[in-house]
Formats: C-alpha cells, sequence, structure tokens
C-alpha cells in the first residue's frame, strides 16, 4: 500500500514537472497559432482576418496564413510573405526559396534569442524586391511583433508593424 502511494506520488510529480516544462517550451517559441492583436495599432493596408500557424522545430520554421484576400486582387509588395499560404524558414541563415503567387522569393533567417530575423529578396518583373522582418516574442510568450520593411529598385519603400497575440 505504501508503495503504491509513493509510485503515485512519484507519476503525479513527474507529470506535473513535465506539462510545466513543455509550457515552458511552448512560451519561448514562435510555434502557435497567432491572429492580429485587435486592441494594437494596425495599419490601414493590413490584411484581414491574417492568422498565422507557425511551427517551429531544430530545422526551422513553417508558417500557414489564412487572410481575406484583398478586394482588387492585389497584395501590396510590403507583405509578400506575409500574406502567403505557406513559407518554410530555415533559421540557420541557409537560402530557402518558397514560391508565393508567380513570384520566387528567397529567405534567409537566423534566431537571436526571441528575435527572427529575416532578409528576403524576390524578383518582380525588372524589378527586383527586398525586405527584412524582425518577428520579436514577448517575454511571456503570448504576444508577437512583426517588423516589415520592404525596397524595390523602382524606388517604392514601405514599412509597417504588426502586432500578433498567441490564440
Amino acid at each position: 500500500m505504501r508503495l503504491a502511494k509513493s509510485v503515485t506520488l512519484l507519476f503525479t510529480i513527474a507529470f506535473v514537472t513535465l506539462n510545466w516544462a513543455g509550457a515552458k517550451e511552448n512560451g519561448d517559441s514562435f510555434s502557435g497559432k497567432w491572429t492580429l492583436d485587435k486592441h494594437s495599432p494596425r495599419p490601414g493596408d493590413a490584411p484581414n482576418n491574417l492568422e498565422t500557424k507557425i511551427k517551429q522545430d531544430n530545422s526551422g520554421l513553417s508558417m500557414e496564413s489564412t487572410f481575406q484576400e484583398p478586394k482588387n486582387g492585389v497584395v501590396p509588395l510590403l507583405y509578400l510573405g506575409i500574406m502567403a499560404e505557406k513559407v518554410w524558414l530555415s533559421t540557420d541563415g541557409q537560402e530557402r526559396e518558397s514560391q508565393i503567387g508567380p513570384f520566387t522569393a528567397k529567405f534567409k533567417s537566423t534566431v537571436d534569442g526571441n528575435k527572427l530575423l529575416t532578409d528576403w529578396t524576390a524578383q518582380i518583373k525588372d524589378d527586383q524586391v527586398q525586405g527584412h522582418w524582425v518577428h520579436t516574442l514577448s517575454e511571456d510568450g503570448k504576444h508577437m511583433t512583426l517588423e516589415i520593411k520592404e525596397s524595390s529598385t523602382h524606388t517604392q519603400h514601405a514599412e509597417t508593424t504588426l502586432y500578433f497575440v498567441r490564440k
């Protein structure tokens, strides 16, 4: 009887410890379902109903997004890669290509603490477009900020910040 109580107590402690460790790991990870924070500033051209699912492992991140298509059917260059159904990013600085609509984009990402830094390029007709993203995870893991910069060889330049909350 005493052995049974000891085993039960041991399993209870192990279960609680593993659950706590798993929760901590999730809070330190970009993995999860993210939506635009309704309580934060939002640019007028931000994608409507943007929801992004991020899966992070040792080899990188996959990002799957859903959003409402723009009424005019044109995605602003600023959101190239953000308004994409699926993008895979390596987090070790290796370049990865993704097909986004008619464009081939190249992404190079690294993780620095709670930041995911990404440089990207895309060729659009005769215009080279380049951009930089900084995903920053909050200390509690419940919020994520995405700073976006984009410029093209035809002197277009845009910047914005999107604020996400973990769902």
